[in-house]
C-alpha cells in the first residue's frame, strides 16, 4: 500500500502559516494545525491542565475556565526551564495527535502545520516543507496587530530559527508579501507540480 504525501508547512511568526494552510485545504489536502492542537490540549486535555495548575498555580486559568494564555507566556518567555517544561508536556502530545490523524488516512495527501519544524528536527518523515515568509518590517507590523509588544516579539522570535534560515532549509518558499489571492495562488500552483511529478 503506498501513501499519499507528507508535506510540513512552518515559516515566521506572523508570516501567513495558517492561511497557507486553509489554502492546502481547500486544494483537497488534510490538514493538521500544531498550533491549534496546542489550543485544543490547553483548553480541554485534563491531564494538561492538572499539570499547569501544579506547575503555574491558579493564576493560569482565567474566570472562564480557560487557559490565560497572555499569563502562560508571561511566566515562559523569560524563564528558559520553564518553557521547557511547557515544551515537554505539549510537544510530544502535538506529535502522537498529528502521527494519529495521519496513520487514519495513511492515503490522503497531508499537509501539518509545525511552527518549530526545523528547531525540533521533526522535518525528516515528510517528503517535501514549505516555508511561508515575508519582509521583517512586515511580521513585525502584524505581530503589532496582534497586541505583541517589541519585548514580547523579541522573546518569541529568539526561540525561533531566523527566517532566512528557514527559508533555506525549505523545499519551497511562499513569499506573504502580496494579496491573499497572491499566496493563495503560490499553494495552488506549487500543489499541482507536485501531482505532476
Amino acid at each position: 500500500m503506498t501513501c499519499g504525501l507528507r508535506i510540513a508547512l512552518t515559516g515566521g511568526m506572523a508570516c501567513g502559516k495558517s492561511q497557507a494552510l486553509a489554502f492546502f485545504a481547500q486544494k483537497g489536502f488534510r490538514t493538521f494545525s500544531a498550533d491549534a492542537c496546542v489550543h485544543t490540549l490547553l483548553n480541554e486535555d485534563e491531564s494538561v491542565r492538572e499539570a499547569l495548575m501544579e506547575r503555574f498555580g491558579g493564576a493560569v486559568f482565567s474566570a472562564e475556565g480557560t487557559v490565560n494564555r497572555h499569563f502562560l507566556a508571561e511566566q515562559v518567555f523569560g524563564d528558559s526551564a520553564a518553557l521547557q517544561w511547557l515544551e515537554n508536556c505539549l510537544h510530544p502530545r502535538v506529535k502522537a495527535a498529528w502521527e494519529h490523524e495521519i496513520a487514519l488516512s495513511p492515503l490522503a495527501d497531508w499537509v501539518v502545520e509545525i511552527p518549530l519544524l526545523f528547531e525540533k528536527n521533526l522535518e525528516k518523515p515528510f517528503d517535501f516543507t514549505v516555508c511561508v515568509a515575508c519582509l521583517p518590517i512586515t511580521q513585525t507590523q502584524r505581530l503589532t496587530n496582534k497586541g505583541l509588544t517589541r519585548l514580547e516579539m523579541e522573546a518569541r522570535l529568539r526561540l525561533h530559527l531566523p527566517l532566512e534560515e528557514k527559508m533555506r532549509l525549505a523545499t519551497c518558499v511562499f513569499w506573504n508579501e502580496g494579496t491573499i489571492d497572491w499566496l493563495s495562488r503560490q499553494v495552488d500552483s506549487w500543489s499541482d507540480q507536485l501531482h505532476h511529478l
